[in-house]
């Protein structure tokens, strides 16, 4: 591809992404350029028939080497998107998705009244969701587990370049093994794909991202139920729940919540329409 400009560079790219069975390989392939290049978005387009440097095009060429293996976008790059906040992410943990950001509204609507809420964010990966609460609540603060400590360590991370380190922290533990004090929000994204559909995950899901942030168990529901077992011990009274769930656990985990004695129970969707986002008020005496 030499004396190539952004543009033939860019639309051999698609074409190679396509090929590989890539899907939004026109956006891939301008991301990958808007990275290696160093450039903004109207940058690239301003730049489109410029002739690219040797120093980028090889910059250019090992990210495109890694998408057409199926390696995530966000894992090449560095960083994803979430919440309008930029987040470090790797392999060590899971990429934060946009229907997450489901739990970050829904708990926010319910700590609106709660005076300086104290959050617990359970297998907190990246820090997104606790980062994001606390991002939009100043008089909040939080602490985060995960059984990873490469996890902890990227959310730690992150809190400290966003802003909010001096209101969280960030301790190892298996759900709710170590965690210690009391809170008035529990929040998690927690692993909730089945034994059999971890089978059938995306290459770009199954080779890439941490099998202990996805797999739940035989149905999925193996780390809500350790969760509610537990969650009276570390919760105020009439505190909230908010967890994400797979498109068809919603009914199982309505259940297991009425089980626990957990009021106002809801269940939420997706902008695609799925069961997605379920909260409730457990009852602690």
């Amino acid at each position: 591809m030499a004396n190539k400009t952004f543009e033939d560079v860019r639309r051999a790219a698609v074409q190679a992404l396509s090929a590989a069975n890539i899907e939004d390989a026109d956006i891939d392939a301008r991301v990958l350029l808007m990275h290696a290049g160093g450039l903004t978005r109207s940058g690239l387009i301003v730049q489109s028939r410029d002739i690219m440097p040797a120093s980028v095009l090889a910059r250019f060429n090992t990210c495109l080497a890694r998408r057409l293996t199926h390696e995530p976008i966000a894992h090449i790059v560095g960083t994803k998107e979430f919440w309008s906040l930029e987040f470090k992410v790797s392999s060590q943990v899971l990429i934060p998705r946009p229907e997450t950001e489901g739990v970050v509204s829904r708990a926010l609507a319910l700590m609106k009244h709660v005076k300086s809420p104290r959050i617990l964010d359970i297998g907190t990966g990246s820090g997104a969701i606790l980062i994001a609460l606390l991002s939009e609540r100043k008089d909040a603060s939080g602490v985060g587990v995960d059984i990873s400590q490469a996890a902890l360590d990227i959310a730690e991370s992150n809190a400290n370049a966003l802003g909010v380190s001096d209101r969280c922290t960030f301790h190892t533990s298996n759900f709710l093994d170590e965690v210690e004090g009391r809170f008035d929000i529990l929040v998690s994204n927690p692993p909730y794909i089945t034994h059999t559909a971890m089978q059938t995950l995306p290459k770009t899901v199954q080779a890439y991202e941490p099998h202990l942030a996805l797999h739940g168990g035989v149905d999925g529901l193996d780390p809500y139920r350790s969760i509610l077992t537990h969650a009276h011990r570390v919760l105020t009274p009439l505190a909230s729940l908010v967890f994400e769930i797979g498109f068809d656990q919603g009914d199982a985990l309505k259940a297991l919540l009425q089980d626990t004695g957990c009021e106002n129970i809801t269940v939420e969707p997706d902008l695609a329409g799925h069961e997605r986002i379920v909260s409730a008020k457990i009852c602690v005496f």
